[in-house]
């Protein structure tokens, strides 16, 4: 059984963009939060996720004219669930700070996240999955008649064990604001049994930002989408080792406003069953020594020869 202090330290957050690029978009709307993903919530409490990580659902309207937006909270449907997640028994369990906003052109609406799970032992060790829809009123705005919106997927674990009150973590001054660059990075023709160093072939180096005011220590790991809480997407198998890919660094302090540049090497054994194949890798760049775990992931996509 986890003691007191390790629950303590046990939250942990990832924030993770689905779409391609670096924002979900429909219509005339876009958002940076596509998923984000907590772990080891307790039950019996409420958290507020701007005050455990610094997260917030921010939506931009990107249209040229204003629109009324309306934020919902809605049960995903079956084919909608990931990663083993169940529906959210009640989504009264989340609520929004402000669901209701006029947006002008290129105007941005911010509402507080808050989960509340229910003090019953049965929601202990489950992980659910709740939508947010983000989306205009038909007739709003510019002579817009057409609603549009986008989706965030929220999922969250609860703790196997209960822990006193006093020991709950609710707020933190941990937050998932830094970056971590490219999101996404496509490697073709890979031979087998070769050092591929992607700085040297591609020109490419991740980039990892801390744009806070305080120091913060990161580490970097290499993951397969089954050890993730990614997506695999269509046309590419799982990583079969996630250490075919390393980093010529894995922990490192960065500095209020600093950058770190990592680089990256690929080294595919020489076995005939990778010829050909296509696989995705997820770079995971975590913040250590904090009493919320906060991520973000990067996805890497390898077409072998």
């Amino acid at each position: 059984m986890k003691t007191g202090l390790n629950r303590i330290y046990a939250i942990s957050l990832v924030l993770f963009v689905f779409a391609v690029g670096t924002v979900v978009e429909a219509g005339g709307l876009s958002t940076q939060l596509g998923e984000a993903v907590i772990e080891n919530l307790q039950i019996g409490q409420t958290y507020n996720l701007r005050q455990l990580a610094n997260l917030r659902l921010i939506v931009t309207n990107t249209s040229d004219f204003s629109v009324d937006l309306k934020m919902d909270v809605l049960y995903p449907d079956s084919s909608e669930l990931k990663k083993g997640s169940e529906v959210i028994p009640d989504t009264s369990w989340v609520k929004l700070s402000q669901n209701l906003f006029q947006m002008a052109p290129n105007e941005n609406a911010s509402s507080d996240i808050i989960v509340s799970i229910p003090e019953d032992d049965n929601y202990l060790g489950k992980k659910y999955q709740v939508t947010i829809w983000s989306h205009t009123l038909g007739g709003s705005g510019g002579g817009m008649f057409l609603a549009y919106g986008l989706k965030t997927r929220i999922i969250f674990t609860t703790d196997t064990v209960k822990a006193a009150k006093s020991e709950a973590i609710t707020s933190s001054d941990a937050s998932v604001s830094f970056t971590l660059k490219p999101e996404e990075i496509f490697l073709d023709n890979i031979e087998l049994g070769k050092i591929y160093d992607v700085e040297k072939k591609k020109g490419l180096v991740l980039k990892i930002t801390n744009p806070g005011e305080h120091e913060r220590t990161f580490r970097l790991q290499s993951l397969t989408v089954g050890n993730s809480v990614a997506t695999l997407t269509k046309g590419y198998q799982d990583a079969p080792d996630a250490s075919y890919l390393k980093f010529s660094d894995s922990t490192f302090v960065l500095a209020p406003k600093g950058t770190k540049t990592v680089k990256m090497y690929l080294n595919f054994p020489a076995k005939n069953e990778y010829s050909g194949k296509k696989y995705m890798f997820v770079i995971h760049a975590v913040a250590i020594d904090e009493k919320v775990t906060t991520g973000v992931y990067s996805r890497l996509y390898v077409s072998i020869k």
